[in-house]
């Protein structure tokens, strides 16, 4: 903007002119806005108080930030209601039963699995607390209530009783429970856990206290992490992460811990080939995988992979990286 342009905007500005252009010259090297510039020139003319001028400056900085900011919590809201409720809408439509029609079905699983993405969200929210106070125990509610939302939705897609499965997965292991069933509880091994952990061994050192507070196997390492995208300070691997900075721990654990959440949500597509399953030819083998093995494929891959990742300022348009980030700091997330 020309000087000439700027004093059209503030008509009948009497402060010096050799103030004014000042203010203006050096703007942008002091990340001072247009509007901000208006008010400091208000200032200057005795037109405001210096503490109107501070309050003006303050709301100008802050309120715009805090209006995208709401927006993107509805957003990564709506996204977790509506992805708990879809998946276990269908899911329900799939595995009905007998005759029943597929819109009863719909609408029973949807209502159910809104609940369990309800949950999945709150779970996410507190998140944020582990870098706000530095503290790994916020992991333990967290993780709690993100299991109850994701039993919620896996047993609405797979048309059960409402509220009596429930599982719980950590580190390795899942552990299941059931109300309605002979068997009560098993205990089963998470294959894709112990392959993300192969991985992240070579690259950095078991933290034990991180991993046992957050149920995610954690590794700590010297260096940057060197991936498809270039080098970064943290890296996911589905079950397992690496972070580098001691700095910014807390904040990277939170960011890592969100995408094993993210992981964890994609299982309940697992319940779409309950009945595919069903229809393998019992044998032996069938059995072992089934009594100490869970599935967890990682269809979370595949989704984020659709997003598609730029490096640099873009780097948060992919949803899942946004979404990671957003619940880490609570903050409003820049996307450009």
């Amino acid at each position: 903007m020309s000087y000439s342009a700027f004093c059209i905007l503030y008509k009948g500005i009497s402060c010096h002119s050799f103030i004014l252009t000042a203010i203006i010259n050096n703007a942008n090297q002091y990340q001072i806005s247009y509007k901000e510039v208006l008010i400091i020139c208000a200032g200057f003319d005795n037109r405001i108080s210096v503490d109107q001028m501070k309050v003006l400056i303050v709301f100008w900085r802050h309120f715009p930030v805090a209006v995208f900011s709401q927006n993107q919590d509805i957003k990564v809201f709506t996204h977790n209601i509506i992805f708990g409720g879809l998946s276990s809408g269908v899911g329900a439509v799939i595995n009905k039963p007998g005759k029943e029609n597929w819109k009863k079905s719909f609408v029973r699983g949807m209502w159910q699995g809104s609940i369990g993405g309800l949950l999945n969200y709150s779970a996410k929210k507190i998140i944020c607390f582990i870098d706000k106070k530095n503290n790994l125990g916020y992991a333990v509610p967290a993780r709690i209530i993100s299991s109850a939302g994701n039993s919620i939705i896996q047993n609405a897609a797979s048309n059960g009783p409402f509220l009596k499965n429930w599982s719980l997965e950590y580190g390795f292991l899942r552990f299941d429970f059931y109300a309605n069933s002979e068997k009560k509880f098993r205990i089963r091994i998470l294959p894709e856990s112990v392959i993300a952990t192969a991985i992240a061994i070579p690259n950095g050192r078991f933290d034990i206290n991180t991993s046992l507070l957050t149920g995610v196997m954690a590794f700590k390492s010297k260096e940057l992490i060197n991936t498809n995208h270039g080098s970064h300070d943290g890296a996911n691997y589905g079950r397992a992460f690496i972070y580098t900075n001691d700095i910014l721990k807390y904040h990277l654990v939170s960011h890592e811990v969100i995408h094993e959440y993210q992981y964890r949500e994609f299982l309940v597509f697992n319940s779409y080939l309950k009945k595919e399953v069903a229809k393998i030819k019992e044998s032996g083998f069938k059995k072992m995988l089934t009594k100490y093995f869970y599935p967890d494929v990682p269809y979370f891959s595949f989704f984020y992979m659709l997003e598609g990742v730029e490096s640099g300022p873009r780097y948060f348009r992919n949803y899942y990286e946004f979404e990671a980030e957003r619940f880490a700091t609570n903050k409003y997330v820049h996307l450009d």
